[in-house]
């Protein structure tokens, strides 16, 4: 059953509302329109039961029906998960990006960035397909000289995540020094909704009350050095409980020989330190060899609002070591390697303890032919406790002309536990295009399978899906700073 695509007219009427009046009075304004079609085919999983008389123990000791693994509750009931037959489902959305200015008040604009969303057809449930419009972005700005304010739905981004709220916001930034302030209603993470209607549809998991965010950051540039500090806290907005108070350091120093970052966060929480890491790099021979090397301590992050803290996720350690190679122009290599360790899980001991060491490697090269052809290879293996990937992707891109790109891929992994392909390994072909039919407007489109091959269990058997896309954009008004340099190619 196809659903009627709403949310491209929703979106679409609200821009016209919010646009026409000033296009109207002859304001300045540019920005882009884009619409985008998916077709997704998933293959679900289903519970059976399973008759106890068929079920045979294989040679590795497993409970099996027909090669499928199966669970038995008692003597006389067994359970096993079967594939079920393929859905597919369409999926629509519609983005509108725009900002207006020229309002008589020097250094006055306002920026808006709509989306809609539409369910075309097919019964598979594909995320937020429900979700017909978001205002991602809409607010008022006004800059004088050092001075930046605004007010309105804003993004806010830094070493303590993407936050997204309704507020207001001001900076100052002249020379060596900036300063910022903000605060409002918080957005839930990952949504464009107030914290307590996000979960709307969840009823036992509703909170009672809207978040609100505040907080500040400076940063100090001087001598080839930048420094940031930020203080960020989410509160309840009856002020009865604190979802949040983190804050964070961010630093870069560039050297003649060398180029150091690093960050560190602390949770005041539950008083400890949160993510860390610095990374160093530098050039060698010339330019030629490009050297860095890497430290993190990764400590995942959770609201007191959620219940998932309450878990305790293990944190970790790794050492990470990457070197990229350019012997000439056309051809680069680029090779990593790292080192992982988890801290303690807290769980009891059976047989041995499990181990708490991972390894990651990376190896890639891209080799541009000639001013049409490029190629790009890359092989990825990452060995972890629980899970398992080896990848290999190859791509090709032709430049059949200045408006016409074209581009083809092929892919194969084998992925244990997360993907459930156990013992079978993954392969896919790719291809895509992109052209730019006039100077303001373009097309591309994808198609991509994956066929997977080998694999003694349901959770293996028929992992395939065919997956394809296409997108229309159109840029809207024209760049004023690139009035007088011709058009464009």
């Amino acid at each position: 059953m196809i659903a009627a695509p709403r949310a491209h007219l929703v979106a679409v009427m609200s821009a016209c509302l919010f646009a026409g009046p000033m296009l109207a009075a002859g304001q300045s304004y540019r920005g882009w329109a884009g619409t985008s079609v998916q077709m997704i085919e998933l293959r679900p999983f289903g519970l059976d039961t399973v008759p106890r008389g068929d079920v045979v123990t294989d040679a590795e000791g497993h409970l099996t029906y027909l090669g499928n693994k199966v669970t038995c509750q008692t003597s006389q009931i067994c359970t096993g998960f079967r594939p079920l037959p393929e859905d597919r489902t369409l999926v629509a959305s519609q983005d509108l990006s725009l900002t207006f200015w020229g309002f008589g008040v020097e250094g006055l604009s306002f920026t808006t960035l709509l989306r809609g969303r539409a369910h075309m057809g097919g019964d598979a449930f594909w995320p937020r397909q429900d979700d017909q419009f978001d205002a991602i972005l809409g607010y008022a700005q006004l800059s004088r000289g050092a001075f930046r304010f605004r007010a309105g739905r804003q993004d806010l981004r830094s070493g303590l995540g993407f936050n997204g709220f309704d507020g207001v916001s001001g900076s100052f930034d002249r020379d060596r020094f900036r300063a910022e302030a903000y605060g409002g209603v918080s957005l839930a993470r990952g949504l464009r909704e107030p914290a307590n209607d996000a979960l709307s549809g969840l009823d036992d998991f509703l909170l009672d009350y809207g978040t609100y965010l505040m907080g500040a950051s400076t940063t100090v540039r001087h001598f080839g050095t930048s420094l940031t500090a930020r203080y960020h806290r989410e509160f309840l907005s009856d002020r009865s409980s604190l979802v949040g108070e983190r804050a964070a350091v961010d630093f870069t120093t560039v050297m003649p020989r060398f180029r150091v970052s690093g960050s560190a966060d602390y949770d005041f929480s539950f008083e400890q330190l949160g993510k860390a890491h610095l990374t160093v790099s530098s050039p060698l021979a010339g330019g030629h060899w490009l050297l860095e090397v890497s430290g993190r301590r990764y400590v995942p992050y959770f609201e007191l609002s959620t219940i998932w803290g309450f878990f305790e996720p293990v944190s970790y350690t790794e050492l990470l070591v990457r070197a990229g190679w350019s012997p000439s122009a056309r051809l680069g290599i680029r090779m990593a390697g790292g080192w992982r360790n988890y801290g303690d899980t807290g769980t009891p001991i059976v047989l041995a303890p499990l181990s708490d060491t991972g390894w990651r490697a990376d190896l890639g090269a891209s080799y541009q032919i000639d001013d049409e052809w490029a190629l790009d290879a890359r092989y990825q293996l990452e060995w972890v406790p629980g899970a398992f990937l080896s990848t290999a992707d190859v791509s090709a891109r032709y430049k059949a002309t200045e408006r016409l790109t074209a581009s083809a891929s092929v892919t194969t992994f084998q992925q244990i536990e997360e993907f459930r392909l156990g013992d079978g390994r993954a392969w896919g072909l790719g291809a895509s295009g992109d052209y730019r039919f006039r100077e303001d407007a373009s097309v591309s489109g994808g198609l991509s399978t994956i066929r997977h091959q080998g694999g003694d269990d349901v959770f293996t058997s028929q992992w395939n899906q065919t997956r394809a896309w296409m997108s229309l954009r159109f840029d809207i008004g024209r760049d004023p700073g690139l009035a007088n340099r011709g058009s464009r190619p």
